[in-house]
């Protein structure tokens, strides 16, 4: 393998390049492009899911490697309760008594 000292150095960034890295939960190492890097950082650690299908479950797969708080709301944004079990540090499952569609906000 080559020494990084020998590969040229690329003065222009875009969002297409990619940079080399290792993957958390296999520790694989993979590519990640500039604009995933750019997204992740700007987040800040929230997530937004948009539920546009009506459904009395949605399953959320926000990857913000903790267990954020949750806002719910309907439609009309209307705050709504919900029953919220954290399946991971990744993952929420709510349960809600009608099938609706609407918004969850975690941070």
């Amino acid at each position: 393998m080559a020494r990084i000292s020998s590969y040229g150095i690329d003065n222009t960034v875009t969002s297409t390049d990619k940079v080399l890295g290792t993957d958390s939960e296999t520790g694989e190492t993979k590519n990640f492009s500039i604009s995933s890097i750019s997204s992740f950082l700007s987040s800040g650690g929230r997530y937004v899911h948009e539920q546009n299908s009506p459904s009395a479950v949605w399953t959320i797969q926000h990857n913000l490697e903790k267990f954020p708080s949750v806002v719910l709301v309907d439609a009309e944004d209307d705050v709504i309760l919900g029953e919220i079990n954290y399946e991971s540090n990744n993952t929420i499952i709510i349960t809600l008594s009608a099938a609706i569609p609407g918004k969850a906000f975690l941070n």
